[in-house]
């Protein structure tokens, strides 16, 4: 019988399993090298000499920048209203102002003639911005006019008779309140239950109170802008009432995402201080800084006059990176006490000249960066760069917002191309 060579392995010394296993490693080795070395060679042979890939570093585009005024932003069905007013030494005024849609959430029916205790719209308070020792009156208005929940409503949303001028109900807040309580005054709370046919039915109900208008007063100071979170449990409006027999009863109306609801924004750029307001605000001339506001306010716009360059002479590349820079400016001595957005967007404008996000952006905030870090704001628009290089995009322009400026009342100031600490466009590519 003959034996395997295994069955042999087994019976020999164990010196003998070392040698052939050595052989067999040194052997495999030489056969790894030598395939390493044939691939080698024959990537040589199908490369020119000329297209060997190199990683190269470039950082010295020339950029323009701009500040633009935006005229208007698309601002209903938020999750939070805003309003206030305050006075900021370098954009200047900025008021907000919104509107909300109160619906019956079940039929109110009265089993006798009720008696009207008090009808109070609870608010809740998310955070402030601006002079948050100032104490504001918030003021409401019952809605003239009818607003609709599948309709799209501006920032600049016309209010000629849009709401009665006398106020309903009034209270003062400050910075440090979570919740406002608003009493609206009992003949308002009358003329709303007055009508029992239009308390069954949610049409008749709201062709009879079609909302409410949020403005306020003058502040005393500089102000604030205070933010509302409307689709909070704790924001609602209640009706307290009793029978002559009974105790106190309530009901609830609902404000909810069934709601329609607005935010108005306006600003006076001219009330800023007049060492330190924008110079140059929608006339194409660049400054040494650039300016960002939300509520619809002013952004910042880019453009890479040699971009057009790369276009033609520089393809075939593959882009690793494009990272936009930009610090804040020194020349903001209100920067530590209006605090500057802690993210930033950018977007382009599309063909039919509406402001589009990136997408980079789209990719995922920590992809695409733009949040503020030691005083800088650091962008990856690797994704839109590349395109623009293959034709996707014909315009190499971008412009920068506070990110949800739909409700976040931030502003910055921003170092421009003619500052010592400039813009800048850093971009890694592979040839």
């Amino acid at each position: 019988m003959k034996l395997t060579v295994l069955s042999r392995l087994i019976n020999k010394p164990a010196y003998y399993i070392k040698i052939i296993i050595s052989v067999l490693f040194l052997g495999g080795l030489f056969l790894l090298t030598s395939c390493d070395e044939e691939a080698t060679v024959i990537g040589e042979d199908l490369q020119p000499q000329g297209d060997k890939f190199s990683v190269n570093y470039y950082d010295e585009f020339p950029v323009e920048v701009y500040t633009g005024l935006l005229d208007s932003l698309r601002t209903d069905e938020t999750a939070l209203a805003v309003a206030g007013e305050f006075i900021d030494p370098v954009f200047g005024t900025t008021k907000a102002d919104f509107i909300i849609q109160v619906r019956l959430s079940g039929e109110l029916v009265f089993s006798q003639e009720p008696v009207i205790d008090s009808l109070i719209v609870y608010l809740e308070i998310t955070g402030s911005y601006g002079d948050t020792n100032s104490v504001m009156v918030i003021n409401a208005h019952e809605l003239k006019k009818d607003i609709y929940l599948d309709s799209a409503y501006y920032s600049n949303f016309n209010q000629e008779g849009l709401y009665y001028e006398d106020a309903v109900g009034s209270a003062n807040y400050n910075a440090s309140d979570t919740l406002i309580k608003i009493h609206l005054n009992n003949a308002f709370a009358g003329k709303i239950i007055d009508d029992s046919a239009a308390l069954v039915s949610q049409e008749d109900f709201l062709q009879k109170f079609k909302g409410l208008y949020f403005t306020t007063d003058e502040p005393a100071g500089n102000g604030a802008l205070t933010s509302f979170n409307l689709l909070s449990p704790l924001t609602s409006m209640v009706l307290f009432y009793h029978y002559p027999s009974s105790d106190t009863l309530y009901y609830e109306f609902s404000i909810s995402e069934s709601s329609a609801r607005i935010n108005l924004y306006s600003h006076d750029f001219s009330t800023a201080d007049p060492a330190y307001r924008i110079s140059h605000l929608d006339d194409n001339i660049e400054d040494s800084v650039s300016y960002i506001q939300g509520l619809s306010g002013v952004y910042t716009k880019l453009k890479f006059p040699t971009f057009e360059n790369w276009r033609q002479d520089s393809l075939p590349i593959a882009i690793n990176k494009a990272e936009l820079v930009i610090k804040l400016s020194s020349d903001d001595p209100y920067s530590s006490e209006y605090t500057p957005p802690e993210y930033l967007d950018i977007k382009i404008r599309n063909e039919d000249g509406n402001f589009e996000t990136v997408h980079d952006l789209v990719l995922g905030r920590y992809y695409f960066g733009g949040d503020l870090k030691e005083g800088v704001y650091t962008f990856n628009i690797s994704d839109f760069f590349y395109k623009y290089l293959t034709g996707y995009y014909d315009d190499p322009t971008v412009y920068i917002f506070v990110n949800a400026d739909y409700y976040r009342a931030g502003r910055v100031v921003l170092n421009g191309y003619n500052h010592s600490g400039k813009v800048g466009l850093k971009v890694t590519y592979t040839r």
